[in-house]
């Protein structure tokens, strides 16, 4: 992705600690795997908007560097993984919190039951949008939690109360949100409050459709049953599926070649085609992915789950 870590600047640089604050909260519902969010808006007081302006400024302030989301890539410390709105869920909450009308304001603590994540809007004069996301946890509980903000409803505002603990926002965020790209803080809950599992799987399944149009495998619905819903192996699918290096007739031609020199073990039919069983399907996956390499120091071979590539 272009201009990721130029994109990071801007937002650092901007005056976010100035901007005009609104909350927003999402409730989700799943249908075959397939996520719709309804979106109200809250009023909240002063004292939250500026906890709230505080907990998004602090976690920029810490992030010098960001790097392109990959399905492999683990949390970078305290920077961020960049991917585009319009490839999560993300969109379609965005599309409603800046649909007109705007979605209705909840006025009533019951109606925050079941809210799977609440999102800051921050706007400042002359930018587009900056949105904070965090998906809603145990914390909401009415448990004690250090570093919670705890709030209640008052004249139907959402009043920040520092003793009572009846509604808690946490002093974390999973993602921001800005010019159309999403920075990435917490991969686990970004995967999570987004629906990446179902996704996952459906890369599995749209994948698994051109490994048949192609031939590339003797039965490739034995990809299908072989990948199931383990996490570590849709992930690695839907790498292979980003990647497209299984398009590439040279590639797989080299492939054979290697992993014959080599030993690696990749079995062929007679007319050339994979087969895959569940003793080699990670192997498969991984060499797919162009993930098997070998250093140009001392030739030693490696497998990689995660590789940057190096400018030409």
């Amino acid at each position: 992705m272009e201009n990721l870590e130029q994109l990071l600047v801007e937002i650092k640089k901007d005056e976010w600690a100035n901007a005009t604050v609104s909350l927003f909260v999402a409730k989700r519902q799943l249908r075959n795997k397939q996520a719709k969010y309804t979106v109200y808006q809250v009023n909240a007081d002063d004292s939250l908007q500026l906890k709230l302006r505080n907990i998004a400024n602090q976690r920029i302030s810490k992030a010098n560097n960001a790097a392109e989301y990959d399905f492999n890539t683990a949390d970078l410390d305290s920077n961020m993984l960049g991917i585009e709105s319009s490839e999560t869920d993300f969109q379609k909450i965005l599309e409603s919190i800046t649909a007109d009308p705007a979605p209705n304001f909840i006025t009533e603590y019951k109606d925050l039951v079941d809210t799977w994540v609440y999102i800051a809007r921050f706007d400042v004069q002359g930018n587009e949008p900056l949105f904070s996301v965090r998906k809603v946890n145990e914390a909401w509980s009415t448990k004690k939690v250090n570093q919670l903000v705890s709030a209640f409803f008052h004249d139907n505002m959402l009043v920040d109360l520092k003793q009572e603990h009846v509604f808690r926002i946490d002093g974390k965020v999973d993602f921001f949100a800005h010019q159309g790209v999403i920075f990435i803080a917490d991969k686990k809950n970004f995967e999570s409050a987004l629906n990446f599992r179902a996704g996952m799987e459906n890369n599995r399944d749209l994948i698994v459709e051109e490994f048949k149009e192609t031939e590339l495998f003797v039965d490739a619905d034995e990809i299908k049953n072989l990948v199931g819903n383990s996490l570590p192996r849709l992930r690695k699918l839907s790498q292979v599926k980003k990647s497209g290096y299984y398009k590439d007739v040279n590639f797989l031609t080299k492939l054979r070649q290697v992993s014959n020199q080599e030993g690696w073990g990749i079995k062929y039919s007679e007319d050339g085609k994979l087969i895959v069983d569940e003793d080699d399907i990670d192997t498969v996956l991984r060499v797919l992915n162009n993930d098997r390499l070998k250093s140009m120091i001392n030739d030693e071979n490696f497998d990689v789950d995660v590789k940057h590539k190096l400018a030409e």
